[in-house]
């Protein structure tokens, strides 16, 4: 069944009684042990959304089994959507609602008086002239598409053939679509008025038409248009069409003399892009290919060491892998290329009246995961073009540009600066406190944050550790904006959007405007991860906190017409909730409980723990209860470890099989283990080191509690925590056993490995990345092995099980394989699993439930004394 209203059949009453608060759950007596065979039960709950009105929430629950249902429910009364296999829904029109079904169905829904349609064969849909219109679309066996035009009362008006593309309009209000009509290749118009539809040819030729592109406000279309008779014709046409003034322009890229030597460089909706002001249209280029007639001698691969990048990268990119932006003025016919040499274009500022430019080649071959880079501004209007900034580091490279086009921000040398494009002059934001924090990463301090510019441009507001700070751009003016430091509330400004917007140009990205005479929402976080909540910045500056409670609150959003809001609540013990705040009151109604039968279950609860590293650091750390948990018992503990994990305190945690790294949370607390995820602070030069020395400090923080088993401790980590956990199991005996997930065993053989996923060496990673070694391996041979589990393999006693993807590209798997090779040749106990066709996490599901399954066995055996497993037997 796909919907239903007012719950008339059985199946749906129970189902919504299911879904549904149900004060009878409290009397239900409680189950003692959660099963495998229960885990289908448990559903996650995900795309929440509220209609414009504030009427209505949806929400998709999704399932283990794939019987995944879409749910839209009234919020002033009982009425309820359910849709079975629904997904993708969007609300539409006032009270409609519209979601996509398997088999390319769509459903369209009344959601006052619950008419419902279905339509077959659809692809996908959107939503025109706010609401009253749905394009339909479905792709056809020649390639084309058809799109059809639903009115309001959802009957087809019109139906559209041979669609090669098509963009609806920013203000939803028309489309432009390319097609053949009767033999003949168009590019038509048709617009939404008055709830009719008008149509206006604008291009037609001897082209085969693509890429329509909108100018933001929707006043103008660009697009391009390959010629079919013409002989010796490469490139593409660019037509531009004003829509007020029904006037069209074109150029021809091969004929056009200010772009000899260069090729238009790809045909998404990327390459193509039109100003704000509708004067100029942008494209990209790129150097045309230079063709020999040198016959190869030979299909050797030609390694040479002193080549700029390494030659996989090289062979990928053609050696040609820089952008050039085209800018072409229709009005004036003026062509000009933004950038010199080898420079890549990299943005353009708000008004789009520069264009900034990167320059990498300087500085290659780079150790760095990406290279350092020069930049230049080229001012469109006069074609000057100069220096902006000089050497910067990859990690601190996003500039941020204001609205209105006059400045842009950066973070440079700790510090938050202007450039002003006018002047060119930068200046320096001056703080009493820091807006970068120093990371353990031997690599530039990072930013907290930048919030976004005043409406006016005149100023931005950049985070510190807690608070929002405004400073003028002309640096003389500084304003602490919230006072969350002295209380240990970090404060952040809260993203409230729900509306898809029209696709945005990765060109055009500027800064959030921020309006300080308007209230603004903000999300609040103590700084430990125990609270979080929601709070106003009201225009008199005052902080008003709407709600903070010992839970995880997230997924913020607003109804586009009201002062409603929703959000996710949940704990590690609570499944997830739907809440509804209304307006300034925010009393906080739950209008949704997720997981019903949770209550069954004698669920375990988190703490967080304090320990200090031999350092005397103080340290947090996430204790998880068993969900059978006696005071007077002990129990076995598994420790998962990566770097900071006091994010998962609040987290709701459904058990399942089918997990990416085999590792669930609620699998082990629901077959009675404590599991601890400790947080970890690394010293540059000993990353193994300083992450035994945590771990072992906060398990032993646990075991003087008195719960644990002392001699019942699982150790388990992935990727990094796979590294870690290979590490500090030839450290110590103080874990039972271990598994090593996607780990590396050896770090000089890692350094001098070849990272396959961006075709670049893997020596960044420890010189100034996660592996914190801070130097080369040829400058501190000893620290590498030092900090290396194969070092120590004649040493190792731990039972341990690894695993690996045979595809991995972000750790060589060979790395999992180097252990097994030592294990086996010192004979110790160790079993590997490799999985075909696998990459850094399983992917599979039927491998996910197995290694989920694995780990499951491996842990019981070693730390409950259960049969060891026949998988694990030696043949």
């Amino acid at each position: 069944m796909e919907s239903i209203y007012n719950i008339k059949n059985f199946i749906l009453i129970w189902l919504i009684c299911f879904l549904s608060a149900c004060p009878l759950f409290g009397q239900v007596k409680k189950v003692k042990l959660l099963t495998q065979d229960d885990y289908g039960k448990w559903s996650q709950m995900i795309r929440e959304g509220i209609s414009d009105n504030g009427n209505w929430v949806q929400y998709q629950l999704v399932y283990d089994s794939g019987n995944d249902t879409l749910f839209v429910r009234n919020l002033k009364g009982k009425k309820v959507l359910a849709a079975a296999k629904g997904y993708d829904g969007q609300f539409f029109n006032g009270n409609s609602f519209v979601y996509m079904l398997p088999d390319k169905k769509i459903g369209i829904s009344n959601l006052t008086n619950g008419r419902e349609k279905k339509i077959e064969g659809v692809g996908n849909y959107q939503i025109a002239d706010n609401g009253g219109f749905l394009l339909l679309t479905s792709n056809e066996e020649d390639g084309t598409t058809t799109i059809k035009v639903l009115d309001s009362d959802c009957t087809v008006i019109e139906t559209i053939k041979s669609v090669s593309s098509f963009m609806i309009s920013p203000d939803r209000n028309s489309f432009v679509y390319c097609h053949t009509d009767g033999g003949n290749k168009k590019v038509t118009l048709l617009a939404f008025l008055d709830h009719k539809v008008q149509k206006k040819i604008i291009a037609s030729g001897n082209y085969a038409y693509f890429n329509p592109v909108w100018q933001p406000n929707s006043n103008a279309v660009a697009f391009l248009g390959q010629p079919i008779l013409k002989t010796g014709s490469s490139g593409p046409e660019v037509f531009f069409y004003t829509v007020p003034e029904d006037k069209s322009y074109s150029f021809s890229m091969t004929q056009n003399s200010s772009l000899k030597g260069f090729d238009f460089n790809g045909y998404s909706s990327s390459s193509l892009i039109v100003s704000d002001d509708g004067m100029r249209v942008f494209f990209t280029l790129k150097d045309q290919e230079e063709s020999s007639n040198k016959e190869r001698a030979s299909d050797v691969e030609v390694w040479n060491a002193s080549d700029s990048n390494l030659y996989p990268y090289l062979k990928q990119s053609g050696r040609q892998w820089y952008t050039k932006l085209g800018v072409w003025e229709p009005l004036s016919g003026r062509i000009l290329i933004a950038g010199k040499g080898k420079q890549d274009v990299y943005r353009l500022n708000g008004n789009q009246q520069y264009a900034i430019t990167s320059d990498v080649f300087p500085y290659l071959p780079s150790d760095k995961e990406r290279p350092e880079a020069d930049y230049y501004v080229t001012n469109l209007l006069t074609g000057e073009a100069s220096l902006f900034l000089r050497q910067v580091p990859f990690e601190n490279a996003a500039l941020v540009f204001s609205p209105n086009g006059k400045s842009v921000a950066y973070f440079r040398e700790n510090e938050w600066k202007v450039y002003n494009f006018a002047d060119k002059t930068h200046i320096t934001m001056p703080s009493t406190v820091p807006l970068a924090y120093e990371g353990d990463y031997s690599a530039p301090r990072s930013p907290y944050g930048f919030a976004g510019w005043t409406g006016d441009g005149n100023s931005l507001v950049l985070y510190d550790q807690f608070d929002l700070w405004s400073f003028s751009i002309d640096g003389k003016e500084s304003k602490r904006l919230t006072r969350g430091r002295e209380e240990g509330i970090i404060f952040r400004i809260a993203d409230i959007g729900n509306a898809r917007s029209i696709d945005q140009s990765w060109l055009f990205e500027t800064g959030k405007e921020i309006y300080p005479a308007s209230a603004i929402l903000l999300d609040a976080q103590s700084e430990d991860n125990d609270k979080s909540g929601y709070a106003v910045l009201s225009p008199n500056g005052k902080v008003n906190i709407k709600t903070f409670r010992d839970k995880k609150l997230s997924r913020l959003k607003k109804a586009k017409n009201k002062d409603i809001f929703i959000y996710r609540q949940e704990d590690y013990d609570l499944p997830p909730q739907i809440v509804v705040a209304h307006g300034n009151k925010w009393k906080d109604d739950v209008v949704f409980k997720s997981n019903p039968q949770h209550r069954h279950y004698s669920w375990g609860h988190s703490e967080l723990i304090s320990y200090r590293n031999s350092a005397g650091e103080s340290l947090k750390g996430v204790l998880f209860y068993p969900f059978d948990y006696h005071p007077e018992k002990k129990y076995p503990m598994v420790v998962r470890i990566y770097e900071k994990q006091g994010a998962t305190l609040h987290t709701y945690i459904a058990p399942s099989l089918y997990n990416t790294t085999g590792y669930n949370t609620s699998n082990l607390t629901s077959q009675g283990y404590f599991v601890l995820h400790p947080d970890i602070n690394y010293t540059i030069g000993n990353p193994g080191v300083s992450a035994a020395d945590c771990v072992i400090a906060a398990t032993n923080a646990v075991i003087s509690k008195g719960c644990i088993d002392s001699g019942r401790i699982g150790l388990i980590g992935q990727s990094f925590g796979g590294y870690e956990t290979f590490f500090i199991a030839s450290q110590t005996k103080l874990f039972a056993t271990a598994i090593a997930g996607a780990g590396v065993s050896d770090m000089s053989s890692f350094y001098l490995s070849m990272g396959w996923n961006y075709s670049t060496p893997d020596a960044w990673r420890f010189e100034h990345q996660q592996f914190r070694m801070g130097k080369t391996l040829f400058e501190d041979t000893e620290g590498y092995s030092r900090n290396s589990a194969i070092t120590f393999a004649r040493d190792f006693s731990t039972p341990i099980l690894s695993w690996t993807g045979d595809s991995d590209k972000q750790v060589n798997p060979e790395q999992s394989m180097t252990f097994y090779m030592a294990m086996r040749r010192l004979k110790k106990n160790h079993v590997m699993l490799r999985y075909p066709k696998e990459g850094h996490v399983i992917v599979d599901m039927v491998r996910q439930a197995d290694l989920s399954s694995k780990i499951m066995d491996w842990f019981n055996h070693y730390l409950k004394d259960c049969p060891k497993p026949d998988w694990s037997s030696p043949e």
